[in-house]
C-alpha cells in the first residue's frame, strides 16, 4: 500500500502538483551534472599536474648511480633509464642539464632537428646559433669539481608535456658526451613511491617524487584539498535547494495526507508514503542527474582543450557521484520524515481547516 500511494503521489497524471515534482527532480539533476563535470574538469587538471611532473621531472623513484640491469630484473614492467644531470651556465641563466639515451623515458620529444648534439629549448633554437658553450662543474685531473667551459654543437630543440616555461630550465645531450664527475642516476618509471623505503633498507640511495618535489606536492596537494572544500560548498547549495523542496512539497501535500488518515489510513503510513513519495522525486533527479553528467562531460573535455589545447581523457568521478547522492538522498529522507512527522502530530481536521506549517 505504502509504495502504491507513494508512486501515486509523485508524478500521477491526476495529481496537482506534477509539475512542481518535475521542477525538483529536474533542479537536482542539472545542479548535481554541473557539479560533477566541475569535479571531473578540477579533478583531471590536479592529477594531470601531478602526472606530468612525475612522468618528465622527477620520475616515481630515482636512485643514485647506474642500477639499469639490476632494476629491470626487479620490475621487470617498470621503465627503467640512466641519465646524468647537473647544473650549468649559458648566456648567463642557469639550466638543468641532463644526458640522455635511447632509453631515455622522460618525455622529451625532439620538434625540430636531431637529438645528435645539444638539444636546447625551442626558444634558444629559434635564435639560430649553431654552437654554445656551457659552464659545468667537471672532474679535475686532481679529483676535484671544476668550473670548465665546453662547447656544444646546437642539434635541434625540444618540448615536454610541462610546457614552455618549464621546458625553458632543461637542456639535453647524448649520454655519450657526458664529462666525467657528473652524478649519473637511476629512474624507475610506473611503481609506486613507496618502492623507495624498500630499496633503501637493501642499501640503495634515492628518492621518491614526492620526496623530490616536497613543496610542490604539498602546495599542490593543499589546493585539491581546498578545491573539494570549494565544491562541497556548491553541494550545500544542493542542499539548500532540496530542503526548499522538502517544505513546499509536504505544505502542498498536508491536505492529502489529513484526507488518507480521514479515509482510516494509519498516520504514520501515511507520513510514510508521502516521505517515500518525496524521495522518489530526488531519486529520479539522481538518475537524471547521472544521465546528464555523462552528456556533460564532452562539455568538459571541450573546456580542457580550449584551455590547455590538449585531449583530455576526462572520466565521470563515479565515487564522488555516489557519496553527494547518498548523502543527497540521507539529508533529504531525514527532512521529508521530519516534515511528515510535524503533520503527524496534527489532527487530521486541523490540516484540513487551515494552511499548513510542515
Amino acid at each position: 500500500m505504502i509504495p502504491y500511494l507513494a508512486l501515486r503521489y509523485s508524478f500521477s497524471s491526476s495529481s496537482h502538483h506534477r509539475q512542481r515534482a518535475v521542477r525538483i527532480a529536474l533542479s537536482v539533476a542539472l545542479s548535481l551534472a554541473v557539479l560533477m563535470v566541475t569535479v571531473s574538469v578540477m579533478d583531471y587538471l590536479q592529477s594531470g599536474r601531478f602526472d606530468r611532473i612525475r612522468s618528465v621531472r622527477s620520475f616515481d623513484i630515482t636512485l643514485d648511480g647506474e642500477h639499469t640491469g639490476e632494476m629491470r630484473a626487479r620490475y621487470p614492467d617498470a621503465s627503467v633509464f640512466a641519465y646524468g644531470e647537473t647544473e650549468a651556465l649559458l648566456n648567463g641563466r642557469a639550466y638543468t642539464v641532463r644526458f640522455i639515451g635511447s632509453d631515455y623515458d622522460g618525455g622529451m620529444r625532439v620538434v625540430s632537428g636531431s637529438a645528435d648534439g645539444l638539444i636546447v629549448p625551442l626558444s634558444l633554437y629559434i635564435m639560430g646559433d649553431d654552437s654554445a658553450a656551457l659552464t659545468m662543474l667537471i672532474e679535475g685531473r686532481n679529483g676535484r669539481m671544476l668550473p670548465a667551459e665546453i662547447s656544444y654543437s646546437v642539434s635541434g630543440a625540444f618540448s615536454t608535456e610541462l610546457g614552455s616555461a618549464a621546458d625553458s630550465s632543461y637542456l639535453f645531450l647524448p649520454y655519450g658526451m657526458m664529462p666525467e664527475g657528473v652524478p649519473v642516476h637511476t629512474a624507475i618509471k610506473g611503481v609506486s613511491s613507496s618502492e623507495i623505503e624498500h630499496l633503501r633498507s637493501e642499501g640503495f640511495s634515492g628518492e621518491s617524487w614526492k620526496e623530490k618535489e616536497s613543496g610542490l606536492y604539498s602546495a599542490l596537494l593543499a589546493e585539491k584539498v581546498l578545491m573539494h572544500a570549494v565544491l562541497s560548498l556548491l553541494f550545500v547549495i544542493i542542499l539548500v535547494s532540496a530542503a526548499s523542496g522538502v517544505r513546499f512539497f509536504f505544505q502542498s501535500r498536508a491536505g492529502e495526507i489529513a484526507e488518507l488518515m480521514v479515509l482510516g489510513l494509519k498516520r504514520d503510513a501515511a507520513v510514510a508514503a508521502f516521505t517515500l513519495s518525496f524521495l522518489i522525486v530526488i531519486l529520479l533527479g539522481v538518475g537524471a542527474g547521472f544521465v546528464l553528467s555523462l552528456l556533460f562531460i564532452p562539455l568538459g573535455r571541450e573546456f580542457i582543450m580550449r584551455l590547455t589545447g590538449e585531449e583530455a581523457a576526462l572520466m565521470l568521478p563515479l565515487h564522488t557521484f555516489i557519496y553527494f547522492s547518498l548523502f543527497l538522498l540521507a539529508v533529504t529522507g531525514f527532512l521529508a520524515a521530519r516534515s511528515g512527522w510535524r503533520i503527524w502530530h496534527r489532527e487530521a481536521m486541523e490540516v484540513l481547516s487551515g494552511p499548513s506549517r510542515a
